[in-house]
């Protein structure tokens, strides 16, 4: 298993990332697309995690992650999707962010080279689409369908968007650590009242971070 990082430089990896062994994918051009799909071809000849750098990592995530992986070994396995709401653990063709994925051996360049033909379809009637959305399309032309995990094994931390997307309102109160803390299981955080407490959780962590 590899774990790779997608960064531009520009932020500093939160502390919670020194639980793995990770390698750098630079976007020194500033094309997020471009980078994104050349990074999908690089990271296909192994089992391959890629994340964003703007995450916290929650406690033990090596050992959650990889025995999550060991449940759904031949599929993509989203672990950040829809962030405001509560679903259980299902497969979908409906895929949207991409702040933490597994990539199967030899899946990754396949989406990478349907998504390059997508890219330049859409380049040329002027239309621009950010890399989860012609994600979405690829996997929808190789009839693809993948996991989309809960509870969230990682957070999205707000602040500055460098690719255009929205600068709040990414966080999730599903965050693991937060169930872990508050003696919640996952199930019960569909209870107002516990997701009363899990927001406040998620305020404090916005509080401590200056997001």
């Amino acid at each position: 298993m590899k774990y790779y990082v997608r960064t531009t430089l520009e932020r500093k990896l939160d502390e919670t990332y020194s639980q793995i062994e990770y390698d750098l994918l630079i976007d020194k051009e500033h094309k997020p697309v471009e980078s994104f799909i050349k990074q999908l071809e690089l990271i296909s000849e192994e089992n391959s995690v890629l994340l964003e750098d703007d995450l916290i990592l929650c406690k033990n995530f090596k050992q959650k992650i990889e025995e999550i992986i060991n449940q759904f070994p031949d599929k993509i396995i989203n672990f950040f999707t829809f962030p405001d709401r509560f679903f259980k653990t299902q497969e979908s063709q409906k895929f949207l962010w991409n702040q933490c994925t597994y990539y199967p051996k030899n899946i990754s360049k396949q989406i990478a080279l349907v998504m390059k033909k997508i890219k330049k379809q859409k380049d040329e009637i002027g239309e621009s689409l950010q890399y989860d959305v012609l994600e979405d399309l690829a996997l929808k032309e190789l009839d693809m369908t993948h996991i989309q995990y809960r509870p969230c094994i990682i957070q999205h931390l707000d602040g500055k968007s460098l690719i255009g997307n929205r600068d709040s309102g990414r966080m999730t109160i599903y965050f693991i650590d937060y169930l872990n803390e508050l003696n919640i299981t996952y199930e019960e955080a569909r209870k107002q009242e516990n997701r009363l407490k899990l927001k406040y959780k998620l305020l404090e962590t916005k509080k401590e971070r200056g997001v």
